[in-house]
């Protein structure tokens, strides 16, 4: 176990926002940072990170916490995993003095699996020359990590035996049949599934002849999910936030090929579709997007299954045209500048629905064009839905062109009522007790003085959230409610000289004390029937009036 003040030490020491800054663009807002959320779907920031009180916060979905909450988070790791990178990030020694979890000891069985993998690869001319095939060198083999199961082999049930790994927790692993040992993809060429961290978490098999299924994957365990999983990512991360956009094809030799032709931001899917859980992979490093799926009638299915999920998560997409069926296939055939030129010249998405449906709809004929504006008016709509009204106006265009129709009268098809939304701002001028919450978490040197301020002139939430400062607890605990209200604070709040506001603050609840007391005093007034009490009444009533002038407030004391 690592002690609470060794974990606080690490969170104290680690940069919040240079942190968050390695996934989201941020941009300072008074005290705070702000960016489009890595957490959810967003076209205007909601985002904040804060330097002092060392958390995240997202007023869109209420994604909060800390520095190691947002690494796990982000990165879909464990706590203990998040600890240990954070605590190297800040030069804070660790030692756990834990075993090792059941996903270390899972992927150290794959990693032990694989590497006979790759001995059994180097030895086979059967894997080799069908690599050799495929145009891939000896130094390209080893950079993209190929290995080989022989035929009746049991290499995954001898590593979890050496391993002591007995065979029904093994087995669970999908490995090896149980029933005989035999390696499940016993004659493939292998290739290692790894997650976004570079560790192996499945296998992909090929067949090197004609048997059926041509690909195979790991079956999925707990630690491994087709449909959460980027084939490539580990290696792609980096060349997509820096080049601002990603590459998603649908098979593992297509990303690969990418990979070959200098496109390192190119990733795939597992044979599967695209999902919101591959989205949310990708909404930290970029929110650009070219697709790149197979040009057959189930390549062009599952680009507009992808384009759906990635235009209600207000991705901006793309899509290539390929002259071969993948790009696998172009990149052999046509070589990598072609294929990179291919990419730069990919259609907005807009303009590939047009082609596409034009394929099934005769837009000459009234009926057809009916049915091919039926077709489109549902990605109109989730073009509206999403406020996207720029590429709304770039679709009712497209199919103006297209169709020789106006684009008034392609509004008027579509049945949609356009209505450009402005954002409003709901913010308000800072209050008082505004400025006393900005000031106790910015400036520590102060909050002696503002413990001197009586606490019932402060609302409620000002109350509580100053008296679990004043505890010094675990900011990370802060209730949903008052965590929203310190970030709406010091978001609102321009930076300034501390000192100068607080005597200014100090002046105005000075003031509201005294004006307290008076409308106490008043009341009193309205009841008193003792001559000799409403003459004390009377003059300590006098004194406030006089001290409220020197206060500079309402001189008539009402």
């Amino acid at each position: 176990m690592v002690s609470k003040d060794l974990i606080e030490k690490i969170k104290q020491s680690v940069d919040i926002v240079e942190l968050v800054s390695q996934y989201v663009s941020l941009q300072k807002v008074g005290s705070s940072y702000r960016g489009l959320c890595p957490f959810h779907v967003e076209k205007t920031p909601s985002f904040f990170v804060n330097p002092v009180l060392k958390l995240y916060h997202c007023f869109g979905c209420g994604a909060s916490g800390d520095a190691i909450k947002f690494l796990q988070e982000i990165e879909h790791i464990s706590f203990q995993e998040a600890l240990e990178r954070l605590a190297k990030m800040a030069g804070v020694e660790l030692k756990i003095s834990t075993g090792r979890s059941e996903k270390d000891l899972y992927v150290e069985y794959l990693t032990r699996v694989f590497a006979e993998y790759r001995k059994q690869f180097k030895q086979s001319a059967a894997a080799v020359e069908y690599i050799t095939r495929r145009g891939f060198s000896e130094s390209e083999s080893n950079l993209y990590e190929f290995g080989f199961s022989p035929e009746n082999s049991r290499i995954a049930q001898r590593v979890a035996r050496s391993m002591s790994l007995p065979d029904e927790k093994a087995s669970q692993y999908g490995l090896y049949k149980p029933s005989n040992g035999i390696d499940l993809f016993e004659g493939r060429l292998i290739m290692p599934i790894k997650d976004e961290n570079g560790k192996i978490i499945a296998f992909a098999g090929r067949s090197l002849d004609d048997r059926e299924p041509k690909y195979l994957n790991s079956p999925e365990t707990k630690f491994f999910s087709k449909r959460s999983v980027l084939f490539m990512l580990d290696r792609a991360k980096k060349a997509i936030k820096s080049l601002d956009f990603a590459v998603i094809c649908e098979g593992y030799f297509d990303a690969i090929a990418l990979h070959r032709a200098g496109v390192t931001n190119a990733v795939a899917v597992l044979g599967t579709s695209l999902t919101r859980e591959h989205v949310s992979k990708l909404m930290p490093l970029s929110r650009n997007v070219i697709l790149a799926f197979d040009n057959d009638e189930a390549g062009i299915r599952a680009t507009l299954r992808s384009l759906k999920v990635l235009v209600e998560a207000s991705f901006d997409v793309a899509v290539v045209k390929l002259p071969e069926k993948d790009p696998d296939e172009t990149y052999r055939k046509r070589g990598a500048d072609y294929l990179k030129k291919l990419l730069s010249e990919a259609l907005p998405f807009e303009n590939y629905l047009i082609e596409v449906y034009e394929r099934y709809f005769d837009v000459t004929t009234s009926a057809g064009l009916e049915k091919y504006i039926g077709a489109l008016r549902g990605w109109a709509e989730i073009l509206l839905r999403n406020k996207r009204i720029d590429r709304y106006e770039r679709l009712v265009e497209a199919v103006s062109q297209k169709t020789r129709l106006s684009t008034s009268q392609v509004n008027e098809m579509f049945r949609l009522q356009v209505t450009p939304t402005t954002m409003v701002s709901k913010s308000t001028l800072p209050t008082e007790d505004d400025y006393i919450v900005y000031l106790y978490i910015t400036c520590e040197e102060l909050r002696d003085r503002i413990d001197e301020i009586d606490p019932e002139l402060f609302a409620d939430r000002t109350r509580k959230l100053i008296s679990f400062l004043r505890e010094k607890k675990d900011l990370s605990e802060l209730s949903p409610e008052l965590k929203q209200y310190a970030f709406a604070v010091l978001a609102k709040i321009p930076e300034g000289d501390p000192w100068k506001v607080f005597s200014d603050l100090k002046k105005r609840f000075a003031r509201k004390a005294v004006e307290r007391e008076l409308s106490q005093i008043d009341s009193k007034l309205a009841f008193c029937r003792d001559d000799e009490e409403r003459g004390l009444l009377l003059k300590r009533r006098l004194e406030l009036v006089s001290q409220l002038r020197s206060l500079g407030g309402d001189q008539s004391g009402t």
